[in-house]
């Protein structure tokens, strides 16, 4: 569905915008695609950042195990998806009664009233605390957010709501010494619940590689994909031997099927 900026003459401009939420100022990067077009209603990514991160490493990709702009998914989408990479108070995403998504709900609505966004198709993204703020809003606004891609995810931010399926894709590292794998295990349970999914424990991931697994008998709209790599605690994990990292492809497969 079109959002209201759709047909309109945009206001917003790429870089760090600033927008009202719980009595303060709050601020986001935003990344349009270079042609963009205000009639051609647009994937909506948001991705959130790690502890200790802002919205502008996100964006060119300043986390110390990808050097790729907004987890390796900007390039991936040849010019079809809007992208938000907020900033968290205090470097982080605690979400204090909720202000972080009640910040979310404000970004969004000043995105979606000035730009041309397929509000069916809104994404989040993140990893580590960000993965944490991604699974928050798919709790809590799980008919704003079509699906989430979480990479090395706990519950750091809550999870206000939670009753309601979301399509879902997680990976997680064996040997994440900082967020446990069971840890991300448990979140990803709840939407495989959730999603109506038939429960099974997926494979580990095999010495030096990775291993993804789509979960059987979900709703068809809500899928749930869950890859474990033999790792620590990042988020574009490389397998031994190769240069590339596979999650970014993994992830951006599971956002463009919808």
């Amino acid at each position: 569905m079109p959002s209201a900026g759709c047909g309109e003459t945009r206001t917003l401009r790429d870089g760090r915008i600033t927008v009202q939420s719980g009595g303060r100022d709050r601020t986001y990067i935003l990344k349009t695609p270079a042609d963009y077009d205000n009639h051609r209603p647009y994937r909506l990514i948001v991705a959130y950042h790690w502890l200790n991160g802002d919205g502008m490493a996100v964006a060119i990709g300043m986390n110390r195990d990808t050097d790729k702009p907004y987890y390796g998914l900007l390039e991936l989408s040849e010019n079809s998806a809007i992208f938000v990479a907020p900033d968290g108070l205090d470097k982080g995403w605690a979400n204090t009664n909720g202000r972080d998504v009640a910040f979310t709900d404000a970004f969004l609505e000043q995105v979606q009233n000035d730009l041309c966004i397929d509000t069916t198709r809104i994404f989040a993204t993140g990893f580590s605390y960000g993965a944490g703020m991604s699974y928050a809003v798919a709790c809590a606004r799980p008919t704003v957010f079509r699906g989430g891609a979480v990479y090395a995810a706990a519950l750091l931010s809550g999870c206000q709501g939670g009753t309601t399926p979301v399509a879902y894709f997680g990976a997680h590292g064996i040997n994440d010494a900082t967020l446990n794998y069971s840890g991300g295990e448990n979140l990803r349970n709840k939407f495989v619940t959730l999603n109506r999914c038939v429960s099974q424990n997926p494979p580990r991931a095999p010495r030096g590689g990775h291993i993804c697994t789509s979960f059987d008998g979900c709703m068809p709209e809500f899928p749930v994909r869950w890859c474990s790599y033999d790792g620590g605690h990042n988020p574009t994990h490389k397998d031994s031997g190769t240069r590339e990292s596979w999650v970014p492809e993994e992830a951006w497969n599971f956002i463009a099927q919808f």
